[in-house]
Protein backbone atom coordinates (compact mmCIF):
# COMPACT_ATOMS: atom_id res chain seq x y z
CA UNK A 1 0.00 0.00 0.00
CA UNK A 2 2.86 2.45 0.79
CA UNK A 3 5.27 1.60 -2.56
CA UNK A 4 1.89 2.26 -4.57
CA UNK A 5 0.80 5.90 -2.67
CA UNK A 6 4.87 6.56 -3.55
CA UNK A 7 4.00 5.51 -6.74
CA UNK A 8 0.66 7.47 -7.29
CA UNK A 9 2.51 10.29 -5.72
CA UNK A 10 5.60 10.46 -7.50
CA UNK A 11 3.43 10.20 -10.93
CA UNK A 12 1.49 13.31 -9.64
CA UNK A 13 4.50 15.62 -8.54
CA UNK A 14 6.04 14.35 -12.67
CA UNK A 15 2.62 15.75 -13.57
CA UNK A 16 2.75 18.99 -11.77
CA UNK A 17 6.20 19.80 -12.68
CA UNK A 18 5.34 19.61 -16.61
CA UNK A 19 2.42 21.81 -15.90
CA UNK A 20 4.46 23.99 -14.35
CA UNK A 21 7.05 24.43 -17.30
CA UNK A 22 4.05 25.09 -19.57
CA UNK A 23 4.26 28.67 -19.65
CA UNK A 24 7.72 28.24 -20.52
CA UNK A 25 7.40 26.22 -23.42
CA UNK A 26 4.50 28.68 -24.47
CA UNK A 27 6.29 31.62 -24.19
CA UNK A 28 8.89 30.04 -26.65
CA UNK A 29 6.26 30.52 -29.18
CA UNK A 30 6.78 34.43 -29.30
CA UNK A 31 8.84 37.34 -28.08
CA UNK A 32 7.85 40.76 -27.22
CA UNK A 33 9.81 43.49 -29.06
CA UNK A 34 10.35 47.15 -28.01
CA UNK A 35 11.29 48.94 -31.11
CA UNK A 36 12.60 52.72 -30.87
CA UNK A 37 9.22 54.32 -31.58
CA UNK A 38 10.45 58.03 -33.27
CA UNK A 39 11.02 57.09 -36.20
CA UNK A 40 8.77 58.63 -39.47
CA UNK A 41 7.42 54.76 -40.55
CA UNK A 42 7.73 52.68 -37.81
CA UNK A 43 5.28 50.12 -39.28
CA UNK A 44 7.81 49.84 -42.00
CA UNK A 45 10.25 48.62 -39.28
CA UNK A 46 7.86 46.28 -38.32
CA UNK A 47 7.10 44.84 -41.31
CA UNK A 48 10.55 44.84 -42.45
CA UNK A 49 11.66 42.32 -39.33
CA UNK A 50 8.57 40.39 -39.11
CA UNK A 51 9.48 39.10 -42.68
CA UNK A 52 12.78 38.33 -42.25
CA UNK A 53 12.50 36.69 -38.35
CA UNK A 54 9.67 34.73 -40.32
CA UNK A 55 12.47 33.11 -42.69
CA UNK A 56 14.59 31.85 -39.70
CA UNK A 57 11.77 31.01 -37.09
CA UNK A 58 8.55 30.87 -39.17
CA UNK A 59 6.97 29.05 -35.81
CA UNK A 60 7.67 31.87 -33.61
CA UNK A 61 5.56 34.94 -33.39
CA UNK A 62 6.62 38.90 -32.84
CA UNK A 63 4.72 41.20 -30.40
CA UNK A 64 5.61 44.55 -30.57
CA UNK A 65 5.52 47.10 -27.97
CA UNK A 66 3.17 50.14 -28.43
CA UNK A 67 5.12 53.77 -27.86
CA UNK A 68 2.65 53.82 -24.50
CA UNK A 69 4.80 50.86 -23.08
CA UNK A 70 7.99 51.54 -24.31
CA UNK A 71 9.40 54.86 -25.13
CA UNK A 72 12.84 54.30 -26.26
CA UNK A 73 14.24 54.66 -22.75
CA UNK A 74 13.54 58.42 -22.23
CA UNK A 75 10.54 57.88 -19.37
CA UNK A 76 10.79 54.18 -18.97
CA UNK A 77 12.61 51.91 -17.92
CA UNK A 78 12.75 48.41 -20.42
CA UNK A 79 9.38 46.52 -19.78
CA UNK A 80 10.08 43.23 -17.83
CA UNK A 81 8.28 41.37 -20.75
CA UNK A 82 10.23 42.66 -23.41
CA UNK A 83 12.47 40.38 -24.87
CA UNK A 84 14.14 42.53 -27.00
CA UNK A 85 14.13 46.45 -26.87
CA UNK A 86 15.53 49.11 -28.66
CA UNK A 87 16.97 52.20 -26.84
CA UNK A 88 18.56 55.43 -27.42
CA UNK A 89 22.21 54.93 -26.42
CA UNK A 90 22.47 57.80 -24.33
CA UNK A 91 20.90 55.47 -21.63
CA UNK A 92 22.62 52.46 -22.46
CA UNK A 93 25.21 52.69 -19.53
CA UNK A 94 22.25 53.87 -17.13
CA UNK A 95 20.37 50.70 -18.06
CA UNK A 96 23.45 48.47 -17.82
CA UNK A 97 24.02 49.80 -13.92
CA UNK A 98 20.65 48.98 -13.15
CA UNK A 99 20.71 45.04 -14.53
CA UNK A 100 18.32 45.85 -17.79
CA UNK A 101 20.57 44.89 -20.48
CA UNK A 102 22.23 41.55 -20.92
CA UNK A 103 25.82 41.39 -22.06
CA UNK A 104 26.90 39.46 -25.53
CA UNK A 105 29.68 37.13 -25.94
CA UNK A 106 32.02 37.93 -28.66
CA UNK A 107 30.42 35.23 -31.36
CA UNK A 108 27.04 36.21 -31.07
CA UNK A 109 27.21 39.65 -32.26
CA UNK A 110 27.58 38.89 -36.32
CA UNK A 111 28.71 40.85 -39.09
CA UNK A 112 30.82 43.17 -36.99
CA UNK A 113 33.52 44.22 -39.61
CA UNK A 114 30.46 45.59 -41.55
CA UNK A 115 29.70 48.37 -38.61
CA UNK A 116 30.91 52.08 -38.15
CA UNK A 117 33.90 51.74 -35.80
CA UNK A 118 31.88 54.62 -33.47
CA UNK A 119 28.98 52.14 -33.35
CA UNK A 120 30.78 49.47 -32.62
CA UNK A 121 33.19 50.45 -30.42
CA UNK A 122 30.52 52.70 -28.64
CA UNK A 123 29.19 49.32 -27.38
CA UNK A 124 31.85 47.41 -26.07
CA UNK A 125 31.83 46.42 -22.49
CA UNK A 126 35.23 47.52 -21.22
CA UNK A 127 35.68 43.80 -19.60
CA UNK A 128 34.95 42.06 -22.96
CA UNK A 129 31.22 41.64 -25.24
CA UNK A 130 29.54 43.80 -26.14
CA UNK A 131 26.14 45.48 -24.47
CA UNK A 132 23.84 46.25 -26.96
CA UNK A 133 24.09 45.24 -30.99
CA UNK A 134 23.95 48.95 -33.02
CA UNK A 135 20.99 49.77 -35.36
CA UNK A 136 20.49 52.97 -36.29
CA UNK A 137 22.60 56.44 -35.73
CA UNK A 138 21.93 60.47 -36.33
CA UNK A 139 23.47 63.41 -35.62
CA UNK A 140 22.73 67.18 -35.63
CA UNK A 141 22.93 68.17 -39.19
CA UNK A 142 22.64 71.80 -40.54
CA UNK A 143 20.53 71.81 -43.61
CA UNK A 144 21.67 74.34 -46.48
CA UNK A 145 21.74 75.22 -49.82
CA UNK A 146 24.35 73.95 -52.37
CA UNK A 147 24.90 77.50 -53.49
CA UNK A 148 25.47 78.92 -50.01
CA UNK A 149 28.94 78.59 -49.88
CA UNK A 150 29.29 81.07 -46.80
CA UNK A 151 27.42 78.45 -44.49
CA UNK A 152 29.53 75.73 -45.96
CA UNK A 153 32.67 77.11 -44.53
CA UNK A 154 31.38 78.35 -41.27
CA UNK A 155 32.86 75.73 -38.82
CA UNK A 156 32.34 76.81 -35.82
CA UNK A 157 28.84 78.68 -33.99
CA UNK A 158 30.37 81.91 -34.12
CA UNK A 159 31.65 81.69 -37.68
CA UNK A 160 27.69 80.23 -38.04
CA UNK A 161 26.36 83.37 -35.84
CA UNK A 162 28.71 85.83 -38.07
CA UNK A 163 27.03 84.65 -41.58
CA UNK A 164 23.34 84.22 -40.21
CA UNK A 165 23.14 87.55 -37.81
CA UNK A 166 20.86 87.29 -35.14
CA UNK A 167 17.24 88.47 -34.55
CA UNK A 168 16.57 88.02 -38.13
CA UNK A 169 12.96 86.73 -37.98
CA UNK A 170 10.28 87.07 -34.46
CA UNK A 171 7.51 84.71 -35.79
CA UNK A 172 7.13 81.09 -35.94
CA UNK A 173 8.36 80.78 -39.59
CA UNK A 174 10.42 82.83 -41.03
CA UNK A 175 9.48 85.06 -43.58
CA UNK A 176 11.31 84.06 -46.26
CA UNK A 177 14.77 82.49 -46.78
CA UNK A 178 16.64 83.70 -43.47
CA UNK A 179 18.20 82.72 -40.40
CA UNK A 180 18.37 79.72 -38.53
CA UNK A 181 15.28 77.38 -37.62
CA UNK A 182 16.69 74.71 -34.67
CA UNK A 183 14.21 72.93 -32.04
CA UNK A 184 15.12 73.88 -28.81
CA UNK A 185 11.45 73.05 -27.28
CA UNK A 186 11.99 70.46 -24.78
CA UNK A 187 14.11 70.30 -21.14
CA UNK A 188 15.89 67.16 -22.79
CA UNK A 189 16.72 68.52 -26.20
CA UNK A 190 18.57 71.55 -24.80
CA UNK A 191 20.55 69.53 -22.42
CA UNK A 192 21.32 67.05 -25.02
CA UNK A 193 22.92 70.36 -27.12
CA UNK A 194 24.65 71.61 -24.07
CA UNK A 195 26.51 68.32 -23.74
CA UNK A 196 27.39 68.56 -27.34
CA UNK A 197 28.50 72.21 -26.99
CA UNK A 198 30.89 70.38 -23.70
CA UNK A 199 32.32 68.27 -25.74
CA UNK A 200 33.46 70.89 -27.94
CA UNK A 201 34.98 72.94 -25.10
CA UNK A 202 36.67 70.32 -23.21
CA UNK A 203 37.64 68.66 -27.13
CA UNK A 204 36.98 65.20 -26.16
CA UNK A 205 34.97 62.16 -24.89
CA UNK A 206 33.68 60.98 -22.74
CA UNK A 207 33.06 64.03 -20.63
CA UNK A 208 31.90 63.87 -17.22
CA UNK A 209 28.66 65.39 -17.14
CA UNK A 210 29.18 68.74 -15.47
CA UNK A 211 27.06 69.34 -11.94
CA UNK A 212 26.78 73.19 -12.39
CA UNK A 213 26.31 75.51 -15.50
CA UNK A 214 29.46 75.89 -17.73
CA UNK A 215 28.99 79.71 -18.46
CA UNK A 216 30.86 78.84 -21.68
CA UNK A 217 28.59 76.38 -23.38
CA UNK A 218 25.61 78.09 -21.91
CA UNK A 219 26.63 81.03 -23.72
CA UNK A 220 26.86 78.33 -27.01
CA UNK A 221 22.93 77.57 -26.49
CA UNK A 222 22.07 81.33 -26.07
CA UNK A 223 23.85 81.67 -29.41
CA UNK A 224 21.78 79.33 -31.03
CA UNK A 225 18.63 80.94 -29.62
CA UNK A 226 19.87 84.22 -31.39
CA UNK A 227 19.96 82.85 -34.75
CA UNK A 228 16.41 81.59 -34.43
CA UNK A 229 13.42 83.15 -33.40
CA UNK A 230 11.79 82.13 -29.93
CA UNK A 231 9.02 80.36 -31.45
CA UNK A 232 10.74 78.37 -33.79
CA UNK A 233 12.66 77.38 -31.14
CA UNK A 234 10.07 76.83 -28.49
CA UNK A 235 7.42 75.42 -30.56
CA UNK A 236 6.01 72.65 -31.91
CA UNK A 237 4.06 73.21 -34.99
CA UNK A 238 1.84 70.80 -36.83
CA UNK A 239 3.90 67.68 -37.74
CA UNK A 240 7.43 66.34 -36.67
CA UNK A 241 9.06 67.11 -39.54
CA UNK A 242 7.90 71.13 -39.79
CA UNK A 243 10.89 72.87 -39.94
CA UNK A 244 12.04 70.42 -42.90
CA UNK A 245 9.02 71.09 -45.09
CA UNK A 246 9.10 75.33 -44.10
CA UNK A 247 12.51 75.00 -45.48
CA UNK A 248 11.32 72.87 -48.59
CA UNK A 249 8.67 75.89 -49.13
CA UNK A 250 11.42 78.87 -49.14
CA UNK A 251 10.91 79.57 -45.53
CA UNK A 252 14.31 79.60 -43.31
CA UNK A 253 18.10 80.17 -44.94
CA UNK A 254 18.94 76.95 -43.02
CA UNK A 255 17.75 74.59 -40.11
CA UNK A 256 19.10 71.53 -37.61
CA UNK A 257 17.51 68.51 -37.46
CA UNK A 258 18.23 64.86 -38.28
CA UNK A 259 18.75 63.48 -42.13
CA UNK A 260 15.49 61.62 -42.21
CA UNK A 261 13.44 65.25 -42.14
CA UNK A 262 14.94 64.61 -45.86
CA UNK A 263 11.70 63.09 -45.98
CA UNK A 264 9.79 65.72 -45.35
CA UNK A 265 11.43 67.94 -48.20
CA UNK A 266 10.32 67.76 -52.33
CA UNK A 267 12.72 66.29 -54.77
CA UNK A 268 14.08 69.34 -56.01
CA UNK A 269 14.65 70.62 -52.49
CA UNK A 270 16.26 67.87 -51.32
CA UNK A 271 18.71 67.36 -54.91
CA UNK A 272 20.03 70.96 -53.96
CA UNK A 273 20.38 70.27 -50.23
CA UNK A 274 23.57 70.01 -48.38
CA UNK A 275 24.21 68.62 -44.64
CA UNK A 276 26.90 68.48 -42.49
CA UNK A 277 27.43 68.47 -39.18
CA UNK A 278 26.00 71.09 -36.93
CA UNK A 279 28.46 73.50 -34.77
CA UNK A 280 27.54 72.96 -31.29
CA UNK A 281 30.59 75.17 -30.16
CA UNK A 282 33.72 77.30 -31.52
CA UNK A 283 36.35 73.93 -31.80
CA UNK A 284 36.22 73.17 -35.11
CA UNK A 285 38.13 69.88 -34.37
CA UNK A 286 35.35 68.69 -31.60
CA UNK A 287 33.94 64.95 -31.73
CA UNK A 288 30.73 65.05 -33.76
CA UNK A 289 28.47 63.25 -31.24
CA UNK A 290 25.92 60.37 -33.18
CA UNK A 291 22.89 59.57 -31.78
CA UNK A 292 22.31 55.96 -31.91
CA UNK A 293 19.47 52.98 -30.96
CA UNK A 294 20.84 50.46 -29.87
CA UNK A 295 19.13 46.90 -29.52
CA UNK A 296 19.69 44.96 -26.18
CA UNK A 297 19.05 41.61 -24.83
CA UNK A 298 16.53 41.95 -21.83
CA UNK A 299 18.14 39.47 -18.99
CA UNK A 300 14.07 38.40 -17.89
CA UNK A 301 14.18 36.67 -21.21
CA UNK A 302 16.47 34.22 -19.75
CA UNK A 303 14.15 32.99 -17.20
CA UNK A 304 11.58 32.79 -19.51
CA UNK A 305 13.75 30.48 -21.77
CA UNK A 306 13.90 32.85 -24.82
CA UNK A 307 17.68 34.37 -24.16
CA UNK A 308 19.00 32.65 -27.37
CA UNK A 309 16.11 33.39 -29.31
CA UNK A 310 16.31 37.17 -28.30
CA UNK A 311 19.79 37.10 -29.62
CA UNK A 312 18.77 36.15 -32.47
CA UNK A 313 16.28 38.44 -32.74
CA UNK A 314 18.71 41.15 -32.15
CA UNK A 315 20.73 40.28 -34.98
CA UNK A 316 18.25 40.16 -37.46
CA UNK A 317 17.01 43.28 -36.56
CA UNK A 318 20.41 44.27 -37.30
CA UNK A 319 20.97 42.67 -40.29
CA UNK A 320 22.00 45.22 -43.66
CA UNK A 321 18.75 43.34 -45.61
CA UNK A 322 16.81 44.17 -42.52
CA UNK A 323 17.80 47.37 -42.12
CA UNK A 324 17.69 48.10 -45.61
CA UNK A 325 13.85 46.73 -46.04
CA UNK A 326 13.19 49.31 -42.81
CA UNK A 327 15.07 52.23 -43.79
CA UNK A 328 13.83 51.97 -47.41
CA UNK A 329 11.36 53.02 -49.70
CA UNK A 330 8.03 51.24 -48.27
CA UNK A 331 4.50 51.28 -46.12
CA UNK A 332 3.32 52.99 -49.38
CA UNK A 333 6.22 55.39 -49.65
CA UNK A 334 8.14 55.54 -52.80
CA UNK A 335 11.30 57.50 -51.16
CA UNK A 336 13.32 56.33 -48.21
CA UNK A 337 12.98 57.00 -44.52
CA UNK A 338 16.36 58.93 -45.08
CA UNK A 339 17.22 57.52 -41.80
CA UNK A 340 21.10 56.56 -40.93
CA UNK A 341 22.15 53.31 -41.15
CA UNK A 342 25.35 52.19 -39.09
CA UNK A 343 26.36 49.46 -41.55
CA UNK A 344 28.50 51.02 -44.32
CA UNK A 345 26.97 48.52 -46.58
CA UNK A 346 23.75 49.97 -46.11
CA UNK A 347 24.82 53.28 -47.20
CA UNK A 348 25.99 51.40 -50.43
CA UNK A 349 22.90 49.32 -51.26
CA UNK A 350 20.50 52.54 -50.96
CA UNK A 351 23.11 55.07 -52.57
CA UNK A 352 22.95 53.31 -55.77
CA UNK A 353 19.31 54.93 -56.14
CA UNK A 354 19.36 57.61 -53.60
CA UNK A 355 22.31 59.86 -53.74
CA UNK A 356 21.73 61.35 -50.38
CA UNK A 357 22.54 58.51 -49.04
CA UNK A 358 26.38 58.66 -50.35
CA UNK A 359 26.29 62.15 -49.05
CA UNK A 360 25.09 61.05 -45.55
CA UNK A 361 28.19 58.06 -45.47
CA UNK A 362 30.62 60.90 -46.21
CA UNK A 363 29.58 62.71 -43.59
CA UNK A 364 29.87 59.86 -41.12
CA UNK A 365 33.57 58.74 -42.95
CA UNK A 366 35.12 62.47 -42.65
CA UNK A 367 33.88 63.64 -39.34
CA UNK A 368 34.97 62.56 -35.67
CA UNK A 369 32.08 60.19 -35.46
CA UNK A 370 31.65 59.46 -31.57
CA UNK A 371 28.89 57.45 -30.17
CA UNK A 372 26.47 59.64 -27.64
CA UNK A 373 26.67 57.38 -24.63
CA UNK A 374 26.45 59.32 -21.10
CA UNK A 375 27.87 58.00 -17.73
CA UNK A 376 25.67 55.65 -15.65
CA UNK A 377 24.09 58.09 -13.54
CA UNK A 378 22.78 59.96 -17.01
CA UNK A 379 19.03 60.11 -15.54
CA UNK A 380 19.56 61.41 -12.23
CA UNK A 381 21.75 64.21 -14.41
CA UNK A 382 19.00 65.36 -16.15
CA UNK A 383 16.34 65.21 -13.79
CA UNK A 384 18.67 67.77 -12.18
CA UNK A 385 20.18 70.06 -14.46
CA UNK A 386 17.66 69.77 -18.09
CA UNK A 387 15.27 72.28 -16.63
CA UNK A 388 17.90 74.68 -15.46
CA UNK A 389 19.78 74.20 -18.92
CA UNK A 390 16.65 75.21 -20.79
CA UNK A 391 15.69 78.02 -18.69
CA UNK A 392 19.05 79.26 -19.17
CA UNK A 393 19.26 79.09 -23.27
CA UNK A 394 15.93 80.90 -22.77
CA UNK A 395 16.61 83.47 -20.72
CA UNK A 396 16.88 87.48 -21.57
CA UNK A 397 15.73 86.51 -25.08
CA UNK A 398 16.80 89.51 -27.18
CA UNK A 399 14.76 89.73 -29.99
CA UNK A 400 11.06 89.84 -28.77
CA UNK A 401 8.41 88.13 -30.12
CA UNK A 402 5.14 88.46 -32.14
CA UNK A 403 1.89 88.41 -30.70
CA UNK A 404 -1.08 88.20 -32.02
CA UNK A 405 -3.04 91.65 -32.47
CA UNK A 406 -6.23 92.40 -30.01
CA UNK A 407 -7.22 93.63 -33.18
CA UNK A 408 -7.50 92.94 -36.80
CA UNK A 409 -5.14 95.61 -38.36
CA UNK A 410 -5.56 97.22 -41.78
CA UNK A 411 -2.82 99.83 -41.71
CA UNK A 412 -0.24 101.69 -39.91
CA UNK A 413 -2.77 104.03 -38.96
CA UNK A 414 -4.41 101.72 -36.78
CA UNK A 415 -1.43 99.19 -35.92
CA UNK A 416 -0.09 102.35 -33.73
CA UNK A 417 -3.73 102.09 -31.79
CA UNK A 418 -4.09 98.62 -31.41
CA UNK A 419 -0.12 97.21 -31.06
CA UNK A 420 0.91 99.47 -28.24
CA UNK A 421 -2.29 97.66 -26.14
CA UNK A 422 -1.29 94.06 -27.42
CA UNK A 423 2.24 94.76 -26.48
CA UNK A 424 1.63 96.34 -22.72
CA UNK A 425 2.27 93.36 -21.02
CA UNK A 426 4.90 92.15 -23.47
CA UNK A 427 7.70 94.97 -23.15
CA UNK A 428 5.81 97.48 -25.54
CA UNK A 429 5.42 97.20 -29.22
CA UNK A 430 8.93 97.48 -31.34
CA UNK A 431 6.92 99.59 -34.31
CA UNK A 432 6.99 96.18 -36.45
CA UNK A 433 3.09 94.17 -37.69
CA UNK A 434 2.10 92.61 -40.20
CA UNK A 435 -1.02 90.30 -41.90
CA UNK A 436 0.84 88.70 -43.97
CA UNK A 437 1.86 84.79 -43.74
CA UNK A 438 3.63 82.96 -42.65
CA UNK A 439 4.49 85.42 -39.92
CA UNK A 440 0.92 86.27 -39.28
CA UNK A 441 -0.73 83.00 -38.71
CA UNK A 442 -4.01 83.43 -38.00
CA UNK A 443 -4.61 87.34 -38.87
CA UNK A 444 -2.64 90.29 -37.66
CA UNK A 445 0.44 90.31 -35.77
CA UNK A 446 2.48 93.07 -33.55
CA UNK A 447 5.97 92.58 -32.85
CA UNK A 448 6.59 93.06 -28.92
CA UNK A 449 10.12 93.37 -27.23
CA UNK A 450 9.30 89.82 -24.76
CA UNK A 451 8.17 87.08 -25.54
CA UNK A 452 5.56 84.82 -23.40
CA UNK A 453 6.97 83.16 -20.74
CA UNK A 454 6.71 79.17 -21.54
CA UNK A 455 5.47 77.32 -24.40
CA UNK A 456 4.94 73.90 -24.75
CA UNK A 457 7.61 70.73 -24.55
CA UNK A 458 8.44 67.72 -26.61
CA UNK A 459 8.06 64.24 -25.06
CA UNK A 460 11.85 63.22 -26.00
CA UNK A 461 15.05 65.03 -27.59
CA UNK A 462 14.37 62.95 -30.80
CA UNK A 463 10.71 63.11 -31.53
CA UNK A 464 10.71 66.35 -33.30
CA UNK A 465 12.89 67.40 -36.39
Amino acid sequence: MGRTFRIFFAIFLLVLGLVAQAPIARAADSLTVGLYPWVPRLQQFQDAISTQWAKVQPDVSLHFLTSDEWDGGYHMNPPANADVYVMDAMFLNYFNSIGSVDLLQDDEVLNKQDFFEYAIDGVKNPSGGYLAVPMLGCANVLFYHQDDSAVASAQTISALKQTLKTCTFTSMVPPGPRGLMIDMQGASTAACRYIESEAGIQGAWPISLPETIDPTAMGFLRTMMDMTSFYNATKAGDNTYNRGTWYSEGYGRVFVGYTETFSAMSAQTRATTKIKPFPASDNADAPTMFYSDLIAINPTSASRGTRDLAVQLANVIADAQTITASIGPGDGKDYPQYLMPVRPSVFDTLSKTYPKYQEMKEMVENSNATLFSLDSNSRDWFDAMQDKILAGARADYACGCDIEAIYPIPDNARAGAICPQTCASHGGWNGQWTNQYPAAQNGSVCGCNTCPPSVEQEKTPRAND
